[in-house]
């Protein structure tokens, strides 16, 4: 019984060793996916981008990168500057641009959270938020 037992154990566990690494590293959770299809869904980076009105939204996509809404249909992806300043940049904080004037630029704007954190913008892309909102669907993120 006890070689039973041990054989059964040992043929268990050799499935389990044998399944593990089809497996993988473990799943994109459903931000880092949305993140990384908005990536691949976004243009050249641009130096500047001027705002003819008030911007629709902002929506915080990842550690270190915004999405800007200047209409429901037009979107930028700001990736900021890694720094301590900004290692806790979340959902949670209200944010706004700190800018001058009408337009963010990757030499002195900046993503301001709340509590007056200053996050410096590095990189920004204009998303194709059709084909970004498409492959969504495709992936299962979005009805």
């Amino acid at each position: 019984m006890k070689t039973r037992l041990a054989l059964l154990s040992l043929a268990a566990a050799l499935s389990l060793m044998v399944a593990l690494p089809a497996f993988g590293s473990p799943a994109a959770s459903k931000d880092e996916k949305r993140l990384e299809l908005l990536a691949a869904h976004a243009g050249e980076p641009v130096e500047r981008v001027r705002f003819i009105r008030a911007v629709h939204a902002y929506e915080v996509v990842g550690p270190l990168n915004v999405l800007i809404w200047e209409t429901p249909s037009k979107a930028w992806l700001v990736d900021l500057r890694q720094s301590a300043a900004c290692r806790h940049l979340d959902r949670d904080f209200a944010i706004g641009i700190d800018t001058v004037t009408d337009s963010i630029n990757t030499r002195n704007s900046y993503i301001v959270a709340r509590g007056g954190v200053n996050c410096r913008v590095d990189r920004i892309r204009e998303v194709d938020v059709p084909a970004w909102r498409e492959a969504e669907r495709q992936a299962g993120i979005r009805d």
